[in-house]
């Protein structure tokens, strides 16, 4: 029988928010490692499918913004959620991925060194610095 990890990730894999929906209604824990995910959590693959909606809803059901993987799981992920948002954006779609970041740091995420979204300092040189 499939579990409802398995069931999650294959919703997330599908777009269907519907049955992530649904899933999430059961209380599941977001925060165990997926075997299938190399010991990453659905948040990670809800991550890199780029799909804004559903990684809102991991977030607001208890996702850990923060969390900490053991150790990269494949060669695009990171230890922790930002970092990978960020990567995907600068990698394959700002647009797409942009979002994502921008919502992971509203539900207070953190890079793994500590520094600021790249786009935050250029809009504060415009700012800071006004053309001469």
């Amino acid at each position: 029988m499939e579990t409802l990890h398995n069931q999650l990730l294959a919703a997330i894999d599908k777009d269907d928010l519907k049955t992530a929906t649904q899933i999430l209604a059961t209380g599941i824990d977001l925060n165990v490692p997926c075997a299938e995910l190399d010991g990453a959590p659905a948040l990670f693959f809800a991550i890199l499918k780029g799909n804004y909606t559903i990684v809102q809803l991991l977030l607001e059901h208890g996702a850990d913004p923060n969390y900490r993987a053991d150790e990269p799981v494949a060669s695009l992920y990171t230890a922790k959620p930002l970092d990978l948002a960020r990567q995907a954006r600068m990698l394959m779609d700002w647009e797409k991925y942009h979002v994502i970041v921008k919502l992971l740091e509203q539900f207070g995420a953190t890079y793994e060194d500590g520094q600021v979204d790249s786009t935050d300092l250029v809009e504060k040189s415009k700012t800071d610095c006004p053309r001469l």
